[in-house]
């Protein structure tokens, strides 16, 4: 009876440890998989491709993304990087900086639990290379001024705004290659907040 409770407790457990990271609605950030799970992971060649994910997980509204905007730092020394849109153009022009629109329904990205906005890859060019991506309003930006954010799939003119998976306030890595300490936003019980002033 003691195995059959361990194996059930071990299965919980690692079953808790493959959900989404960010389970509040309207979340946005960068991933090392399609499912919004992995925020952290290495590389063990030198100069090792990287793929990660920009991902909304969570969208409160179900007819999907129209058309969204994010500033995404990519801090380190990656080779070669490069973004790859999901859909629509981004008429910002930055390199990291997007301001997309895509077009409402039947244009418009689907919703789902994650939505792929867009897809990094780059070379990391040693094991001990870190690289960080953080994810904060587009400066200037008149239709998510505290935010990033996204447009209905329905109506372009129904914006929400979007919290990053890390947290607020802006700047704290949301996602890291070769490095440790990504700060989810998940929620916590009374006993793990209470750990926090021992």
């Amino acid at each position: 009876m003691k195995k059959l409770l361990a194996l059930l407790a071990i299965a919980l457990i690692a079953s808790s440890a493959m959900a989404q990271v960010d389970p509040d609605p309207d979340g946005m950030g960068v991933y090392f998989d399609m499912g919004g799970t992995v925020f952290e992971t290495t590389t063990a060649a030198p100069f090792a491709s990287v793929t990660a994910y920009l991902l909304i997980t969570n969208p409160s509204d179900s007819s999907g993304v129209s058309g969204w905007e994010a500033l995404v730092s990519v801090m380190g020394s990656p080779v070669a990087p490069s973004w790859t849109l999901s859909a629509g153009l981004d008429v910002d022009g930055g390199p990291d900086s997007f301001q997309v629109g895509i077009g409402v329904n039947p244009l418009a990205l689907p919703a789902g639990p994650t939505v792929l906005l867009a897809t990094w890859v780059g070379f990391v060019m040693s094991p001990v290379d870190m690289i960080s991506f953080v994810i904060s309003p587009v400066p200037g930006s008149v239709s998510f001024a505290d935010s990033p954010g996204y447009a209905s799939g329905d109506s372009a003119g129904v914006l929400i705004p979007l919290q990053v998976s890390s947290g607020y306030p802006y700047g704290a890595p949301c996602a890291m290659i070769n490095g440790t300490g990504v700060v989810a936003d998940e929620d916590m019980n009374w006993g793990q907040v209470k750990t926090l002033f021992q």
